[in-house]
Parts: structure tokens; sequence; C-alpha cells
């Protein structure tokens, strides 16, 4: 089972991404939820992740950004509105890359990739 945590600056995409991860329990552990990125570095800083699912589009400091400074080797899967940031994810290796919205099974496609 993959241990992943969120951060997206809106609400609403963490929700669903809390509701998709209760329907498949024995793939995946949504631990925690975040909008702001101090909260999710300090808890990457206590707590081991095996993935985190990351907006990229955030104000402050991008989701790739976000990536390259906390990430530390965690596998990453982009959760964004913008098509164009695809192939930056690539680069830094993502596992997948959901464009908004997204539904239940294309979810379900890239938590199995992350547990490859």
């Amino acid at each position: 089972m993959i241990r992943a945590i969120a951060l997206d600056d809106e609400p609403f995409p963490l929700e669903i991404l809390e509701v998709f991860a209760t329907r498949i329990p024995e793939k995946i552990h949504l631990l925690a939820t975040f909008t702001k990125v101090e909260q999710a570095k300090k808890y990457l800083d206590q707590e081991e992740v095996d993935l985190i699912f990351l907006d990229i589009r955030m104000p402050m400091l991008s989701g790739t950004e976000f990536y390259r400074v906390f990430g530390n080797g965690k596998l990453v899967i982009f959760c964004t509105a913008y098509s164009e940031y695809a192939m930056e994810g690539f680069e830094l290796e993502a596992v997948d890359y959901l464009l908004k919205p997204f539904d239940f099974d294309r979810f379900v496609r890239a938590v199995d990739k992350a547990l490859l």
C-alpha cells in the first residue's frame, strides 16, 4: 500500500482525491491533504510518505518547484488543469500527470503505476 499526501491550493480537488483514495484502501492511504506549502513541507519532515499528489500552479511556489526542493526521492503524481506543464512533469520523472478534471478510473490507473 502506498502512503500518500496531496498538496493543492484549492480545497475541492483535495476532497476529490480523498474520496477516490477511500474507494481503494488496499492500494493507497491518503495520510493528509494540504492547501499550504509550509504545512506540507513540515509534514514531509516528520512523516514517512511514498507519494505526493501535487498541483502545479499554486501561489508562492509551483508544484514542480516544491517537488525539486522537498520531494527527496518520493514518487509524484502531478494533478493540474494545465497540460502545458506535462513535459516538465515527466522530466522530473513523475509517475503520472492527471489532467483536471479526472475521473476515478484515471485516478486508479495513476495509483497502479505508482505501485509498480
